[in-house]
């Protein structure tokens, strides 16, 4: 969150997002797609230790059941509001902005999971940040 600004009151605009965990597909080299997502109720994460202050954190799920043509991938989205304290000062790196984190042609978001199964699944994103 921006200097001057609470989680409450930040519209999140601009490079500001940084991913600190993923849960990817697992493919077989083209024989099985699995989602380890399949029956959670809960997912735990860790925040990365180097960091405080204000963040506003998003949860998103992408559901590839009609992905198979451009627009057919669903996002569904949870956000939240952390107060982190008694971590470090760093500056978290990767950021991205959202909207505009994806154009809809990602291999993760583009792709279709039933014929051919894929050979490797690539997480759309960037690339997690751990501190």
């Amino acid at each position: 969150v921006p200097s001057g600004q609470t989680a409450a009151t930040w519209n999140g605009s601009g490079n500001a997002w940084f991913k600190i965990s993923q849960l990817s597909a697992i493919t077989d080299g083209g024989s099985s797609i699995k989602w380890p997502s399949d029956g959670l109720t809960q997912y735990n994460f860790k925040l990365p230790s180097s960091i405080s202050g204000q963040y506003l954190v998003r949860i998103e799920h992408i559901a590839l059941h009609v992905a198979q043509s451009f627009g057919g991938a669903q996002v569904y989205i949870s956000c939240g509001q952390l107060n982190i304290t008694g971590g470090g000062n760093s500056t978290p790196g990767n950021l991205v902005a959202i909207p505009g984190v994806y154009t809809g042609n990602e291999p993760g978001i583009l792709i279709n999971i039933y014929y051919p199964i894929p050979k490797t699944y690539v997480q759309p994103g960037p690339s997690v940040w751990s501190g």
